[in-house]
């Protein structure tokens, strides 16, 4: 192995053990590579653009990182941003960490132990992405840009076999982290999965899907570049029931509305009312329909408590068994033996 890399790369690390990062980073300026070591979730998402991204292959918090390596790949991903992946197995990655790797693109996954020399050679012959085809080539689907200011998303798919199950569980992804409800969530995966079928299987080769948010509504646009069909034909059909795509779509959006013509495509536009959670309603906090709660969600309601703890909050058994326990906080002799014990 030469001194000095011919094909210097930028290299952000963001790696349970920061020990062990670092001196990966070590290695690699000493091939003439710029190395980044991040070592919170935050400085991976606030880092500069790299060429190779490397963290564990987990789905699991790790260190000092709340999200795992495959969450923080997806992340990076929904800002538009597409590093070559390398992955480096942990004791907690499973079958289910190694499909979610190969449906993300990861270029290499090393197994432990590894040797500074393995992970070297893996940066140094893995390809970076450069183009729109070399991410077609990888994955069926591409998401090309995200931003939350104002609350929006954009997915760029290509038009392919699995291509409508793959967009859908991204877009209830987002909208778990915008914090709508699971019931009208699955109303948008289900609608939106059906528009954009609606293009695989009329010949489309793109497929864009944009989401804009406000307070309580919710517009995706799923647009294609198939050869269109006579839209008052098919709206005024009196086949248009449940049984059809487009019969679906009009069942679980507020509203519908496409547009389209012979050889020029079509836009299909879905309107959804949105139920998020919101603390500044003084006559009922409905939180019951949430699976979990985020941290800004815990801190909220735990201050609405206090505050008043007769507020109006409604929520699911399994919720109220959490406020329960978070409202009596931790036993202190078992903090206490647990530290004594580590």
């Amino acid at each position: 192995m030469s001194q000095d890399a011919q094909d210097p790369r930028c290299v952000l690390l963001a790696l349970g053990d920061i020990t062990v990062a670092h001196a990966f980073a070590r290695i690699l300026e000493g091939r003439n590579h710029t190395s980044v070591v991040a070592e919170s979730t935050l400085e991976v998402l606030e880092s500069e653009p790299s060429d190779t991204f490397i963290a564990d292959l987990t789905s699991l918090p790790s260190g000092e990182f709340n999200l795992g390596g495959l969450d923080l790949l997806e992340d990076l991903q929904s800002f538009g941003l597409f590093p070559t992946a390398i992955m480096i197995a942990a004791e907690s990655s499973t079958a289910a960490d190694y499909e979610r790797a190969a449906r993300l693109g990861v270029a290499v996954v090393l197994d432990r132990p590894l040797r500074p020399d393995d992970l070297v050679e893996a940066v140094e012959t893995t390809q970076p992405k450069e183009s729109e085809a070399d991410l077609y080539a990888e994955v069926p689907y591409v998401r090309r840009d995200v931003t939350s200011a104002p609350t929006a998303m954009k997915i760029v798919l290509a038009a392919e076999h699995g291509a409508a199950e793959a967009a859908a569980r991204d877009i209830i992804g987002w909208c778990a982290r915008c914090e709508i409800v699971p019931s009208t969530r699955a109303r948008i995966g289900t609608s939106v999965a059906e528009a954009i079928q609606n293009g695989v299987e009329h010949g489309a080769h793109r497929i864009d899907v944009t989401a804009e948010l406000d307070q309580s509504t919710l517009t995706i646009t799923v647009d294609d570049d198939g050869p269109g069909f006579d839209t008052v034909e098919a709206l005024t059909s009196d086949g248009l029931d449940a049984s059809s795509g487009l019969g679906r779509m009009h069942s679980l959006a507020e509203s519908v509305s496409i547009r389209s013509a012979a050889h020029t495509g079509t836009s299909v536009v879905l309107d959804y009312r949105v139920t998020t959670t919101d603390f500044e309603d003084e006559s009922r906090i409905d939180l019951s329909e949430l699976d979990f709660f985020s941290p800004e969600t815990s801190k909220e309601l735990l201050a609405t408590l206090s505050e008043d703890p007769e507020a109006p909050i409604v929520l699911s058994p399994a919720l109220a068994v959490v406020v329960g326990r978070l409202l009596m906080g931790p036993d202190p002799s078992r903090v206490l033996s647990e530290a004594l014990w580590s």
